[in-house]
């Protein structure tokens, strides 16, 4: 069953078309953003933070953040989530690289020209200042994943921060590409904005989804928030140095000059020999 919210302005009417989700998602369910271990490597590196979980299956499953053209500037609009960036371990440097998003396009829409990535400080619980604009992305992925990268790392500190991802895509003849709604709510919910209320809501600022259509009851957006944290080269321990122990010079004594054993020299006393007896005379 598909639901389709329409939005006119004059003769034009944009139709906003939320279908039933035909992916199964590979991410376990979480209530809050996790922080897993840092890869350090560019441009995707590992992930800072994820939402990238508990996606809304009953319509609507989306909602729009789209940069038309001009013609239709009016509609404008943007979607906006919370995040949270953690104290990292002491010497380490944080840096965002990219930004993955679950999203789909209208009925025989897309694609998308390109990306704008916008992060915002917390206003409370809501965006507040807006301290980086990255616009006209590439990105990689087809409904309904899509990974954008930042041109360099963007480094950032702990604390509550706000990113929106928008579309850059002509409505004709492309359509509209919409950001995936998430039935868990992590931090602050959701914000939507249309700030030439050519929707007619009066959402002309930040406000929560459902105060500007009733029907978006899915407080949250799936996301994950990339990057890499990175401290300086460690400086190697110096080891002792070993003082070499001189090895004991061993004096060989010359071989002793044996002394000659005197020989006995054997002495033969001569034997008196035996006297003769006379011999008997014969008669």
């Amino acid at each position: 069953m598909r639901r389709a919210t329409t939005f006119a302005i004059g003769t034009a009417a944009v139709v906003a078309l939320a279908s039933t989700a035909s992916w199964v998602l590979k991410s376990q369910a979480g209530q809050d953003g996790r922080l897993t271990l840092l890869n350090p490597e560019f441009p995707t590196g590992g992930i800072l933070w994820d939402q990238y979980d508990n996606a809304a299956t009953e319509p609507p499953i989306n909602i729009g953040s789209q940069d038309f053209e001009p013609a239709f500037d009016t509609l404008d609009d943007q979607a906006a989530d919370d995040f949270v960036i953690p104290t990292p371990l002491p010497n380490i440097n944080l840096y965002i690289t990219g930004v993955r998003v679950m999203g789909e396009y209208s009925d025989g829409g897309g694609p998308a020209s390109s990306f704008n990535v916008y992060f915002y400080s917390d206003g409370g619980k809501r965006p507040g200042t807006l301290i980086a604009a990255f616009l006209n992305l590439p990105y990689a992925g087809t409904p309904p994943d899509f990974t954008i990268a930042l041109p360099y790392p963007f480094g950032i500190g702990p604390g509550t921060y706000w990113v929106s991802v928008q579309a850059r895509q002509d409505f004709n003849p492309n359509g509209q590409w919409f950001w995936h709604n998430r039935i868990v709510q992590s931090k602050a919910g959701a914000v939507w904005q249309n700030p030439g209320d050519g929707y007619g809501t009066g959402c002309i600022t930040w406000n929560r989804k459902n105060a500007c259509m009733h029907d978006q009851v899915s407080p949250d957006q799936v996301f994950q928030i990339l990057g890499f944290g990175e401290g300086p080269t460690p400086t190697p321990t110096p080891k002792p140095s070993i003082t070499p122990t001189a090895t004991p010079t061993v004096t060989v004594s010359p071989t002793p000059t044996a002394t000659a054993t005197p020989t006995a020299t054997a002495r033969v006393t001569p034997r008196p020999r035996p006297t003769p007896f006379p011999r008997p005379t014969s008669p």
